[in-house]
């Protein structure tokens, strides 16, 4: 064999050695290497969360525009509305009624009574980024026992509602007991949110002291033969309004807009005495298995973004202190601010049920 035939098959030889040498490198280290998943672009999306809210449903057209479909998308989440009134809702909490809600939306009383029975959790207000944002009296004149458990997203204080064309300027509570309002007066039922407030406000006009409800009792009791008419419907009072049958009525902020829209002259004022409220609250319910995601939901209803959106729609008065409200506006609540009374919702919560009683009697 000659030299190059030689060199032909040393080459030769040598080629399949390298192959060899680097198929078994090459399966060695496939056996040794960690196994991987490539992602697919194919991949399902993760399937939508359910979060079950316990609301009024007063507003909910608007409400679910403006909140719930943008939460729903931003968080992958389906929001199942449970409405009804405060009563029904929290009569299907206390008994356990399914669907159990993850979110529930109350009045600070009904939500010292859910508190008292258990059903609220205590929240950790260190995960609510906007919290910081609500009104510093709100915040400072609010409970520990409340704070705790409800997060304030709409404040709803007591006014004077009067026809300015027949009656001269309203200053003060007492001033629903002059001569000229006789035979003209709407009175809110003690069932109806506004009914405790002005029994309050009314003790608190003749005493100095809002928890001496036996003389506003008395005062209420000389003023009723000349109440027209009582209500319990938040419509009534403009209802009563449009048809002429009243002059004067107290109410709360959100008839402010609906009265404003009257084609009558109606001026709304704060008393002398001080502007009572009570607040609205959020809370989570005991149980709920999307903590996490109800943390979310609270926190984006009092950020400024929405709470900008709902007093703009006149849905709530914002208690986010960002937002910005021209003067004069419906849930304007800088007349508040100056003078804010809080009702102790415990106060209420303790004494609602005699109170109607005692109303009741007087009444009739």
């Amino acid at each position: 064999m000659n030299k190059r035939a030689i060199s032909r098959v040393t080459a030769v030889v040598i080629i399949i050695v390298i192959i060899i040498i680097a198929t078994t490198v090459t399966v060695f280290l496939t056996q040794r290497a960690p196994t991987t998943t490539t992602p697919t672009t194919t991949t399902t999306p993760a399937e939508k969360r359910k979060l079950y809210v316990s609301h009024w449903g007063f507003g909910w057209d608007l409400i679910d525009k403006l909140v719930i479909k943008p939460f729903e998308e931003e968080y992958n989440v389906e929001i199942i509305l449970i409405s009804g009134t405060t009563s029904e809702r929290y009569t299907k909490l206390v008994k356990g009624v399914e669907p159990i809600p993850d979110v529930i939306f109350l009045p600070d009383y009904y939500a010292y009574r859910a508190i008292q029975q258990g059903l609220l959790i205590r929240l950790d207000l260190s995960k609510l980024q906007n919290y910081q944002y609500i009104y510093d009296f709100i915040r400072e004149q609010l409970p520990s026992y409340i704070k705790d458990y409800g997060v304030p997203h709409t404040i709803q204080d007591l006014g004077i509602a009067y026809r300015t064309d027949r009656h001269a300027q309203v200053t003060s509570w007492k001033d629903l007991w002059r001569e000229d309002f006789r035979n003209e007066i709407l009175w809110p039922d003690m069932t109806a949110t506004s009914g405790p407030m002005a029994l309050v406000m009314t003790a608190l006009a003749f005493t100095g002291d809002m928890h001496n409800v036996d003389v506003a009792f008395e005062k209420l009791k000389a003023l009723t033969p000349y109440i027209k008419a009582y209500y319990t419907r938040s419509g009534d009072p403009q209802l009563y309004m449009e048809r002429g049958e009243v002059d004067i009525v107290p109410i709360l902020r959100y008839n402010w807009g609906p009265l404003k829209n009257l084609s009558l002259p109606i001026g709304i004022v704060y008393p002398a005495e001080g502007s009572m409220y009570v607040l609205n609250v959020i809370s989570v319910v005991n149980g709920s298995k999307n903590v996490d995601l109800a943390y979310k939901f609270i926190d984006y209803w009092i950020s400024k973004e929405v709470q900008q959106k709902l007093s703009d729609a006149l849905v709530d008065a914002p208690i986010n202190k960002m937002v910005k409200v021209p003067s004069g506006h419906p849930f304007d609540i800088s007349g508040v601010v100056q003078r804010p009374i809080y009702l102790d919702p415990k106060f209420l919560a303790e004494n609602l049920e005699g109170w109607v009683n005692k109303w009741r009697e007087i009444t009739g």
